[in-house]
């Protein structure tokens, strides 16, 4: 017997004894992808193609995100290798590191909200605070964007 298949099998049971209405098995194929710009730098990617034939791609290091679906093959490695070069570029900066600091914190911060929306009861003044403070940050982005010179 397949370990991944009664595995898989066992969370299914798990899940519909927890109420959920529709699972749907979707056979796609995991990949991981590692590049090492140099010793201190690793960009990784993970893709999987589902039953369609598309391409979900994430970003998994420096930090993790989402990159979108794509038709093919060759678009999916279309985007890395560009992506990659942009890497390679910003990596000269002298500002790199700062860059990978925000990065990180924005991701932790996104973390954080979950967890204590997800965990405690906020009250509203609380969340108007915190989307008016997110507007400022979102505000002060565009204004660095504007000030920036484009590669």
């Amino acid at each position: 017997m397949d370990l991944n298949t009664f595995e898989a099998d066992s969370i299914e049971l798990l899940l519909r004894q927890m109420g959920a209405t529709e699972i749907k098995k979707v056979r796609g194929i995991l990949y991981f992808i590692e590049f090492e710009i140099d010793e201190d730098l690793e960009v990784s990617y993970c893709y999987n193609v589902n039953k369609k034939g598309k391409y979900f791609l994430q970003r998994i290091n420096p930090y993790p995100i989402s990159e979108g679906v794509f038709e093919t093959e060759i678009e999916v490695v279309s985007f890395i290798t560009k992506d990659l070069k942009k890497f390679k570029n910003a990596k000269n900066s002298r500002n790199f590191k700062t860059f990978l600091e925000v990065t990180n914190k924005v991701n932790k911060m996104t973390d954080t909200i979950e967890y204590l929306f997800l965990n405690y009861n906020v009250e509203g003044k609380d969340l108007d605070k915190l989307n008016h403070e997110i507007d400022d940050i979102n505000l002060t982005v565009e204004q660095i964007e504007k000030n920036a010179k484009e590669l």
